[in-house]
């Protein structure tokens, strides 16, 4: 990372998968082949607007990381929150950064265009997210009926202003979305047509993923944007 450097990707992998049941976290797990943050790097590679790559990951991984991969890295902390604050501490100290983006290191099916797509609309919005509307029926506790079309889901890739997200973030928040630990004055682009991409928690996970990405391996990369 370099002082100049102004549209960075943040990778956040301080998970030790607990509930995977691997033996190592998961995202050190191999899919045919690879491991799963492999592809999340490799895509965010393929981005033309990213300058720097930065992964917050466990020490214990970084010699790996930097060896494998070429990328800069920092230290995790006990929690996805901790992680998220060093990491933007990292980026403040070592680089000019303008716009960021953040993505998960489970989440191998993630698509550098989409990455793209998100720094360009940091022209216009404080920040970006990613947003899901609710297909199934929603219940709730004391209430009989609930109209899901008021309510989505938030995920990765989220896109931050760097000065506006490194002022507001912190790591003692119970906030699990970073977008909400902005003002609710910020502008805020929730950009419904960002594919959901499916996150590795289970073992069972791993058969899904895989299928989502060999079938890219026979599609060329336009259609799919």
């Amino acid at each position: 990372m370099k002082p100049t450097d102004r549209n960075i990707i943040m990778i956040t992998s301080g998970g030790v998968g607990q509930r995977f049941g691997a033996g190592m976290p998961k995202q050190y797990v191999e899919i045919d082949g690879r491991q799963v943050i492999g592809y999340v790097i490799e895509a965010c590679k393929r981005c033309r607007q990213a300058d720097a790559i930065l992964v917050v990951a466990h020490p214990d991984y970084h010699q790996e990381l930097v060896g494998k991969y070429g990328v800069d890295v920092a230290a995790s902390g006990p929690e996805l929150n901790v992680t998220k604050r060093n990491g933007l501490d990292y980026i403040r100290r070592h680089s000019d950064c303008q716009k960021l983006v953040v993505v998960d290191a489970v989440r191998p099916a993630v698509e550098s265009h989409v990455i793209d797509r998100f720094f360009t609309q940091l022209d216009d919005y404080d920040a970006v997210a990613s947003a899901h509307k609710i297909t199934d029926s929603l219940g709730c506790y004391g209430q009989w009926v609930v109209d899901r079309s008021q309510y989505y889901t938030l995920s990765t890739p989220e896109a931050f202003r760097f000065s506006l997200i490194d002022r507001c973030f912190r790591a003692d928040s119970p906030l699990t979305e970073s977008i909400q630990q902005l003002p609710e004055t910020s502008s805020v682009c929730l950009d419904f047509d960002a594919p959901y991409y499916d996150k590795l928690t289970y073992p069972e996970d791993l058969l899904k993923i895989q299928a989502v990405l060999r079938g890219r391996q026979h599609q060329p990369a336009e259609e799919r944007k």
